[in-house]
């Protein structure tokens, strides 16, 4: 069972991987489309957002879908409108074009992320669901960061077109991946398809405030990886060297993911690595744009930022019960995609006002502030709001 579980991990990770290079194909050709189709940068932070807009209609209504007719075949159902989306993106000849391949990409994507993390509590939640829960997020850093390394000189050799059109064929192997090798754990097989438990006010409370943690960490992130690389540009760095120091912020960030799954694991001690690595992602992101030392500066936030990561994923797990988990982690990533899709948006608006991404960098830190705050308010409402003797709303 321990193998056939990591195997399963695997299986969700490929597609979590798809997910994160898919993604990044918008920002990673930013200066293309600015060129072909006249945008702005308001333009650009809307298209990185556009990913996440399904999110918000599906998001929810996807835990009640994947309970009634099974998460595997959901999830399929998402990858293959990932890869129709990416190829619209590809085929695309106008930037209204580009907006509707995005837009079915995220919608497949909106299935995904909901479902598979719940697929992966699953598997995971009796035991070792930090050091789970971290090398499976890690997909998601990793497919980004990948996209950072080729995707720009793909379109320079290329074009940005061949970018996405290589989007679609990472979704077509995970949808292999998926279709084959997938299995539902062996305790659930016997739980009735479509039964599901009514949320109760804890349960509701909590993941609430947990997706609204999860969306301002998520958010940062986001913000920091479409407008670090202009702002580095503005210092004075070239497109490729800004977009390579940018991504060191996301390969630090995939080995220090494990770590801190492993240290909250090893040592019981989820609130100390969480808040330790929160705080020092805020010292750290408050520096980036005063210092002459990128390089070390977005190694060190990616580390902060990473450890932290894990425990703040892992939230939800903490007080969902098994029949509530597909409908909870609706909740929790309805939170989720709100701040992806209108977070970079604000960055770019910010751009713009003020003539300088570093007041987008600026913000994407006070995101990771609100973050800390709210994560304490968690752990206090989990600590003083008692459960109730029946579930229901």
């Amino acid at each position: 069972m321990l193998i056939h579980r990591w195997f399963i991990l695997g299986v969700l990770f490929t597609a979590r991987f798809a997910l994160g290079f898919q993604f990044q194909s918008a920002g990673s050709v930013t200066p293309f489309i600015v060129q072909d189709f006249g945008v702005d940068y308001t333009g650009i932070g809307t298209l990185v957002g556009l990913y996440m807009i399904p999110g918000l209609f599906l998001s929810v209504p996807s835990g009640f879908i994947g309970r009634r007719f099974g998460d595997k075949r959901i999830v399929l159902l998402g990858l293959a409108l990932m890869l129709i989306g990416g190829a619209i993106a590809g085929a695309a000849n106008s930037y209204a074009a580009v907006v509707v391949g995005r837009l079915m990409s995220g919608g497949g994507a909106a299935l995904l992320f909901v479902l598979m993390t719940k697929m992966l509590t699953d598997w995971f939640v009796d035991r070792e669901l930090f050091v789970g829960m971290s090398i499976f997020i890690i997909g998601w850093p990793i497919g980004i960061a990948a996209g950072q390394a080729v995707q720009a000189s793909i379109a320079l050799a290329s074009s940005w077109n061949v970018v996405f059109y290589l989007t679609a064929i990472g979704c077509a192997i995970a949808f292999l991946a998926v279709a084959v090798l997938y299995r539902t754990p062996p305790k659930l097989e016997a739980r009735p398809t479509g039964s599901f438990l009514r949320l109760s006010r804890r349960e509701f409370s909590l993941v609430t405030i947990a997706g609204l943690v999860w969306m301002f960490i998520n958010g940062a992130y986001l913000v920091l990886l479409s407008f670090a690389p202009i702002f580095l540009i503005e210092q004075g760095l070239s497109f490729a060297e800004a977009s390579g120091v940018v991504s060191l912020m996301s390969w630090v960030f995939i080995f220090s993911l494990p770590l801190g799954g492993y240290l909250a694991t090893r040592f019981q001690a989820p609130n100390v690595v969480m808040f330790t690595g929160l705080t020092g992602a805020i010292i750290i992101g408050g520096l980036i744009p005063f210092t002459n030392v990128p390089f070390v500066t977005f190694m060190l936030f990616g580390i902060f930022y990473a450890v932290s990561a894990p425990i703040v994923a892992s939230l939800p797990a903490e007080v969902l019960s098994p029949g509530n988990r597909g409908p909870g982690f609706g909740i929790y990533y309805i939170w989720y995609y709100a701040g992806s899709a209108f977070l970079p948006i604000v960055g770019g608006y910010l751009k713009d006002v003020t003539g300088t991404a570093a007041s987008s960098v600026l913000f994407g830190v006070a995101l990771m502030i609100a973050t800390l705050i709210l994560a304490g308010l968690f752990r206090l409402a989990q600590a003083y709001y008692p459960a109730p003797a029946e579930p229901g709303i």
